[in-house]
């Protein structure tokens, strides 16, 4: 890149990513950018997932379940169902349960708006230049599904922020040179991005193994699981903070059971329904084996699975679909044994850029605000592109294929027809498409990289 353009770019990026923010806040009131969402065009959506959350505190408060969302008073105009860790009701949404539901509504987002801005923050202190300085606040802030992820008003951008933490831990281990200052600041991101995720959305169990078996993290990573341990065991045995608790013998003896939870414990095959065991505070983590063979078939859902078998027009067995997982896990184990720190640590980061890639892909039930977590690996690709990772020619092709998710889907194109499997798949391309493609690139430079670990 010539210098004029870099310049160019510098001076103009900051009023780029002002004007977007402007515009996608505004958008929340105005309805600027609901022509790209069919929920927005055709559905009353807008908090959602919001008004879950506050409901969890008051329901604590009534003492009935966290998870009865749709029990006891009513809080806001709808709802769907609340699946995060029970101790965010407490910790966090306490905070917004005295609140009006649209005044509530709209400081949650100004809280997840300010996340964002922190984990740009995050991102931009670490660059090395001011052109991806300027990047990195742009690349964090601008897309179309971080708007959704504030129309619904979901739960989301912690889990942004906590996979931002991550990254950057690992990112600092992989220097030339590491000073005790370098790695008490990698220890207290891994700590900060490990506690965020497990109180939030536990997508970073899936990163356990290679982080339990790296020597530099596997100390952090102990203390968090304990801190987790001990803090989700409460949730479940002690009276008030779980008031419809099933018992620890019958939980054990349910969790046991993944037929029983499959048959029963699907929000979608029992009709929104909620039993016994479904308000109970262990649902956080059984509705993951609940939903894990079913398939949502709706026009809002932006999963490999459920696009696969859109293609092909019927259902593969799930097992399939769990490959990408396997496949991680497996090379979990052998990271660790590259000799070269720095290697070692470069394929590391990308091995968990490649995890969070696993939810879209082996996942069944994936919403189109859940592609804003990409973001924190879009805006990590300049900085990394500068440090000369060992696989700096792959970076503009994972970096388009990133910007490409940020893009609308090509809902907007197809607006007023009539939504057919073809135009599905259209609808569900530049989200599915661009994972696979970032999936398989990076899974190919990590086999690369522990073939050449002696070299």
């Amino acid at each position: 890149m010539n210098t004029k353009l870099k310049n160019t770019l510098v001076l103009y990026l900051p009023v780029i990513t002002i004007v977007w923010c402007i515009i996608m806040l505004a958008s929340l009131k105005t309805g600027w950018l609901n022509a790209f969402f069919y929920d927005a065009a055709n559905l009353q959506v807008q908090g959602i997932d919001y008004f879950a959350l506050p409901k969890t505190f008051l329901n604590l408060k009534a003492g009935i379940s966290m998870f009865d969302t749709w029990g006891g008073v009513p809080y806001g105009p709808y709802a769907t169902w609340y699946l995060g860790h029970p101790a965010f009701g407490v910790l966090v949404c306490s905070w917004f349960a005295f609140f009006a539901p649209w005044t509530s509504y709209w400081l949650f987002v100004g809280f997840s708006f300010l996340l964002m801005l922190f984990a740009a923050w995050l991102v931009a202190e670490r660059a090395a230049s001011f052109l991806s300085k300027r990047l990195a606040w742009l690349l964090m802030l601008f897309g179309f599904p971080t708007f959704w992820m504030f129309y619904v008003g979901n739960m989301h951008a912690p889990l942004i922020l906590a996979l931002t933490f991550i990254f950057l831990a690992i990112d600092t281990f992989s220097f030339t040179e590491l000073t005790d200052t370098n790695i008490q600041q990698a220890n207290r991101y891994l700590m900060a991005g490990l506690l965020i995720s497990f109180f939030t959305k536990p997508i970073v169990l899936l990163m356990l193994p290679l982080l339990l078996l790296l020597k530099q993290t596997q100390k952090t990573t102990l203390v968090c699981l304990g801190i987790y341990a001990v803090v989700s065991f409460l949730f479940i045995v002690v009276p008030v903070l779980n008031p419809e608790g099933i018992g620890l013998e019958k939980l054990l003896k349910v969790a046991t059971d993944f037929g029983f939870i499959k048959n029963n414990m699907n929000i979608y095959q029992n009709h929104f329904v909620l039993n016994a065991y479904m308000k109970d505070n262990s649902i956080h983590w059984l509705n993951l084996i609940a939903q894990s063979d079913y398939r949502l078939m709706h026009v809002d859902v932006f999963s490999f699975p459920v696009f696969i078998d859109t293609l092909l027009g019927y259902p593969l067995n799930a097992a399939w679909y769990k490959l990408p997982i396997y496949l991680t896990i497996l090379l979990s184990f052998l990271v660790p044994f590259i000799s070269n720190r720095q290697m070692k640590f470069q394929t590391a980061l990308l091995l968990l850029m490649a995890i969070t890639f696993t939810f879209f892909l082996s996942y069944n039930t994936v919403w189109e605000y859940q592609y804003a977590s990409v973001a924190p690996v879009l805006a990590l690709f300049p900085v990394l592109y500068e440090r000369n990772v060992f696989y700096k020619k792959w970076i503009p092709l994972l970096f388009v294929s990133a910007v490409i998710i940020d893009l609308p889907n090509l809902y907007f194109l197809l607006h007023g027809k009539l939504i057919t499997n073809n135009l599905l798949l259209l609808i569900r391309f530049n989200r599915v498409i661009p994972v696979v493609v970032m999936f398989i690139v990076m899974i190919s430079l990590i086999i690369q990289s522990f073939f050449k670990k002696n070299k």
